[in-house]
C-alpha cells in the first residue's frame, strides 16, 4: 500500500469555520504520518453548544465524507470512551481553533 502523508488541513479549517466547532484535532494514522489510501480520517471536535447543534453533527460527518471522498470517524469531546481517550490524547494534533 502507498503511504499518504498529508491531508488538506486548509479544507478542514475552512469547513470547520462555518460550523459550531470551537477546536478540532486530527488523530490516528493521518496525525502519525502512517496513512495509506485505505485509511479513514479520524477527527475530534469540541462543539460550541451555545449554538444549536442537534443534527448538525451528523451533517458535518456526511459533509466531511463527501469533501474527502473517504470514511471519516468524527468524535465529539466528552463523547469518547474512557478506554480510547488516552490513545487519542497521545496522537491528536490541533488543526483548527476558532478565533
Amino acid at each position: 500500500m502507498n503511504r499518504v502523508s498529508t491531508l488538506d488541513t486548509d479544507a478542514l479549517k475552512n469547513y470547520f469555520a462555518t460550523q459550531p466547532v470551537i477546536r478540532a484535532w486530527l488523530f490516528g494514522s493521518y496525525s502519525e504520518g502512517t496513512a495509506d489510501e485505505n485509511s479513514d480520517i479520524d477527527l475530534l471536535v469540541e462543539l460550541d453548544h451555545s449554538q444549536p447543534v442537534g443534527l448538525k453533527f451528523v451533517t458535518m460527518w456526511l459533509d466531511l465524507k463527501a469533501l474527502f471522498k473517504k470514511e471519516v470517524d468524527l468524535l465529539a469531546v466528552g463523547g469518547v470512551s474512557p478506554f480510547l481517550q488516552p490513545n487519542i490524547d497521545k496522537q491528536k494534533k490541533l488543526i483548527y481553533e476558532r478565533r
